[in-house]
């Protein structure tokens, strides 16, 4: 596990963490407190099955974390306020099973955080700038988000590692493009199945548009 962020940087981050989440809080309170019993079910087993993938983290360098986000689905599937509680839950699970970047608030920031607005991005350009149906939704909102989400969090952790003179930053450059493909055919084969066998559970998806007669592939 990578040493928490020092000084005060350290403390923007947990601050800025902090932040994030309170601004988030009323979206988790709104969806628990409106959902039925089995969507409450769906948001716990995907928080618990995100926060499990942080066991498969593989450090192949002394101080490298590569590891599937799974941002990209927490967002499509509940919306960016609710992803970031299910985000930060992911990060504790970094700390607990020692495969964290920096710490509880800075693995936030650029695992949770980071990925989720990325996401949030490309999904509100790809529905107010192309035609929607069923291939849009899945080539754009899931495979290109989850793999610019990807990107940006690599690429942050590059830009963190370079400033602090760490090795670290080539090694999460070189590594950019191949996470950023497996995370995008990894959220991509997930959200397919989802919007296929259980469009209800996902919140950015409404058949009424994307599966709508007038809207022909």
């Amino acid at each position: 596990m990578e040493s928490a962020v020092p000084g005060v940087f350290g403390w923007l981050a947990w601050l800025l963490a902090a932040t994030v989440l309170t601004r988030a809080w009323p979206a988790l309170r709104a969806h628990v407190r409106d959902a039925d019993a089995d969507a409450r079910r769906v948001l716990v087993v995907a928080a618990l099955a995100l926060a499990a993938m942080r066991w498969f983290n593989t450090a192949p360098l002394q101080g490298v974390m590569l590891h599937f986000l799974g941002a990209s689905i927490a967002t499509l599937m509940f919306g960016a306020g609710v992803a970031c509680w299910v985000m930060a839950l992911v990060s504790l699970a970094g700390v607990l099973l020692g495969a964290s970047w920096h710490g509880w608030a800075a693995d936030f920031l650029v695992a949770g955080a980071l990925p989720v607005a990325v996401t949030a991005l490309v999904s509100w350009a790809a529905r107010n700038g192309v035609p929607r149906n069923i291939f849009t939704y899945v080539m754009l909102n899931a495979f290109g988000g989850a793999a610019l989400a990807m990107a940006a969090s690599m690429l942050a952790k590059a830009a963190v590692a370079a400033r602090v003179g760490d090795r670290a930053a080539s090694a999460y450059l070189a590594a950019t493009p191949l996470l950023a493909f497996a995370e995008a055919f990894f959220a991509g084969t997930v959200m397919v199945l989802v919007v296929v066998y259980r469009p209800h559970w996902c919140r950015s998806f409404d058949d009424r548009d994307y599966l709508w007669p007038q809207r022909r592939l």
